[in-house]
C-alpha cells in the first residue's frame, strides 16, 4: 500500500471523544479517593462493565476475515503478551522506505525548532513527532491508521480498542551510565490492557537501546499480578527494580536476533508458555506488538541510536488524553469500526 505525502492545508477537524476515566479522576480531588478508584479498575467485573459499550459493539460490527498473519500475532499476544512480524507482512516493502522518509522529515523539522534544554526523558529521547493530524492522501496517516493493527488489538482485548496516539522516537546515548525512567523495568500506567505497535526504523543492535519484555507478565499471564502497584496518588507506579531484577535473574534470556523466523512465533518460540526475558535485538522494518501493561524496559542506548515509531491502542478506560487530531475529510473515509476506534461519533 503506497500513499504519497501531500502538503495540503488542513481541513476542519472533527471532535474526538475523551476517555471517561479522565473526567472521573478529575472529579476525585484527593489522592486516597483516586487510589481506591484505581484499585476498582483492577477488578475484572468492574473493568468489563466500564468497557461494556465497546465490548458489545465488537459483536455488532462486521469485520473482514482475520488474515493468517493477524491470527498469528493475536495468538502470540494472548499467550505471551508480545508478538513479532515483519513490515512486509502488512505492507509493500517500498512503503517502508516511504515511512522512513516521513520519520526523517519530521526529525529534520524537530531539529530546526527544538532549542530547549534536555531534561527528564529528553536526556536520552527526542520525540520528533507526536500530535499527528490525520489527513487524506498522507503516508504517515495511512500507516498509523492501518486497520489490521486495530483488528489485532480488538481481538486481543475482546472489544473495539481506542486509538490513543503515536510517537516518533529518536533515542540516543544519555549523559551518565545509570538507567532512568522508561529504561527501568515498569508497567505502563495508563491502562491495564494495551497494544503498542513498535516499528524499528533503524537496525537495533545490542548497544542501541533494544526493547526488553518479560513474557507472561501481561494481565492474563502467570506473572500478570506481579509488581502491579498502585501509587499513593492513585496511578500505577514503577515497581521496585531490585525486586524485579531478582525475578528476571531467574528467567531465561532470549536474544531475538539469534532465532530464525520460524522460532519467533507460536509453539516454536522458546518463550512459548514459559516466562522469559526477550531482548528485542532486530533489524529495521521489524514490527513488535506488545501489551505494555506487561513488564518491559528499553531505550538504554550505549552506542549509536535507535529510531522507532510507536502506535498505542488501549481500552476505553485509558487515563491519557488522546494525542492526535482527525480532519473531516479523513474521518469521512473511515468505516464504523475505525470511527469508533478513533473516538469519532457515527456519521
Amino acid at each position: 500500500m503506497e500513499v504519497a505525502t501531500v502538503n495540503s492545508p488542513l481541513e476542519k477537524l472533527v471532535s474526538l471523544q475523551e476517555f471517561p476515566q479522565i473526567k472521573r479522576r478529575r472529579a476525585l480531588r484527593f489522592d486516597f479517593l483516586r487510589t481506591c478508584y484505581a484499585r476498582l479498575t483492577n477488578n475484572n467485573i468492574a473493568f468489563k462493565k466500564m468497557n461494556r459499550t465497546y465490548i458489545d459493539a465488537l459483536n455488532e460490527i462486521t469485520l473482514p476475515a482475520i488474515s493468517t498473519v493477524e491470527k498469528r500475532v493475536i495468538d502470540d499476544l494472548k499467550s505471551n503478551g508480545i508478538a513479532f512480524a515483519d513490515f512486509s507482512e502488512f505492507f509493500s516493502a517500498n512503503f517502508f522506505n516511504v515511512i522512513q522518509d516521513c520519520f526523517y522529515t519530521y526529525q529534520a523539522e524537530f531539529n530546526r525548532n527544538n532549542t530547549s534544554a534536555k531534561s527528564g526523558k529528553g536526556a536520552y529521547l527526542d520525540t520528533v513527532h507526536k500530535a499527528h493530524t490525520f489527513i487524506k492522501n498522507d503516508s504517515a496517516s495511512a500507516y498509523l491508521s492501518e486497520p489490521a493493527f486495530a483488528h489485532i488489538a480488538s481481538q486481543y482485548m475482546s472489544m473495539i480498542p481506542r486509538f490513543v496516539g503515536s510517537s516518533f522516537w529518536h533515542t540516543r546515548v544519555a549523559t551518565g551510565c545509570d538507567r532512568i525512567y522508561s529504561q527501568l523495568w515498569h508497567r505502563d500506567y495508563n491502562d491495564r490492557m494495551l497494544v503498542k505497535i513498535f516499528l524499528y526504523i533503524t537496525d537495533v543492535g545490542p548497544q542501541e537501546g533494544y526493547l526488553e519484555y518479560v513474557t507472561g507478565s501481561h494481565g492474563r499471564g502467570p506473572l500478570g499480578q506481579k509488581f502491579d502497584r498502585i501509587g499513593s496518588d492513585g496511578y500505577r507506579a514503577y515497581p521496585n527494580n531490585m525486586e524485579v531484577d531478582k525475578l528476571v535473574a531467574k528467567l531465561p534470556v532470549i536474544k531475538l536476533n539469534t532465532l530464525n523466523s520460524t522460532q519467533k512465533n507460536g509453539h516454536s518460540a522458546p518463550w512459548s508458555n514459559k516466562p522469559s526475558v526477550i531482548q528485542c535485538i532486530a533489524p529495521k522494518a521489524t514490527l513488535i506488538f506488545a501489551d505494555t501493561f506487561g513488564l518491559h524496559r528499553g531505550g538504554f542506548v550505549q552506542e549509536g541510536h535507535r529510531d522507532m515509531i510507536m502506535i498505542t491502542y488501549s481500552t476505553h478506560f485509558n487515563i491519557h488524553k488522546p494525542h492526535f487530531s482527525v480532519s473531516q475529510g479523513f474521518a469521512n473515509e473511515l468505516n464504523p469500526f475505525m470511527r469508533m476506534a478513533f473516538g469519532i461519533s457515527a456519521k
